[in-house]
């Protein structure tokens, strides 16, 4: 989650000004916070993040003890290998969040048969990708940002591209309809393949009956 403040700031000789921060991550907010009620000269303290959602010092202060050693700031890096010739596709996904002071990798894979075509394909990745990432997420709603090398379904999803295709439609309706029923907002972003090599390398490994399901961990501060 990503968060600014709005303040009123007293000078010494008493008179106010009100200013609005730059965005910064939640996890520095207490940083800020305890610095400001050091100086006693900020007022009326506001924390925003990017669902506009508000809270007052005390609320926000709640909500980072609530939801301690929850997954945050999640993202999303999905892709798909696609056969034309026999319709075996592997999909597969890299899901990076923080939590407890770590940065959390989990990377996964998945075999299905019997898809139609690339782009049909490549939804697919998205939503179980998308499905994972929920999971993760554990009831703690925020916004999940979702990247593909899959220009069709990302344009389309973002409403640039209009989609004629029923079997697209109806996978870009699950997909929008997954993150509202566990109100979870998704940001889409559109990369390009050499970014995005480590979840295609993935989904060719489920292509082959490989199956990749691990996690790995590293100090945030490293």
């Amino acid at each position: 989650m990503n968060i600014f403040f709005k303040a009123k700031y007293q000078h010494p000789s008493g008179t106010y000004i009100t200013f609005q921060s730059s965005w910064l991550n939640e996890q520095s907010a207490p940083l800020f916070i305890t610095d400001f009620e050091k100086t006693g000269r900020f007022h009326d303290i506001s924390i925003h993040d990017d669902l506009g959602q508000e809270w007052n010092v005390k609320e926000f202060k709640k909500l980072m003890t609530k939801t301690e050693g929850e997954a945050k700031n999640i993202n999303v890096l999905f892709d798909a290998s696609f056969d034309k010739s026999t319709r075996e596709t592997g999909l597969g996904w890299i899901i990076t969040y923080d939590r407890n002071g770590e940065s959390v990798t989990e990377k996964s894979n998945r075999f299905v048969s019997g898809v139609l075509t690339n782009n049909e394909a490549e939804y697919m990745a998205l939503y179980y990708a998308l499905e994972h990432a929920i999971n993760v997420a554990n009831g703690h709603i925020q916004q999940i940002t979702c990247s593909g090398d899959a220009l069709t379904v990302i344009n389309q999803l973002n409403g640039e591209w209009p989609s004629y295709d029923e079997n697209l439609n109806k996978w870009a309706d699950r997909v929008e309809k997954l993150a509202a029923d566990k109100k979870m907002p998704i940001v889409l972003k559109h990369i390009t393949r050499s970014i995005n090599k480590g979840a295609h390398k993935l989904a060719d490994q489920a292509r082959s009956n490989v199956n990749i399901k691990s996690q790995s961990r590293t100090d945030r501060d490293e």
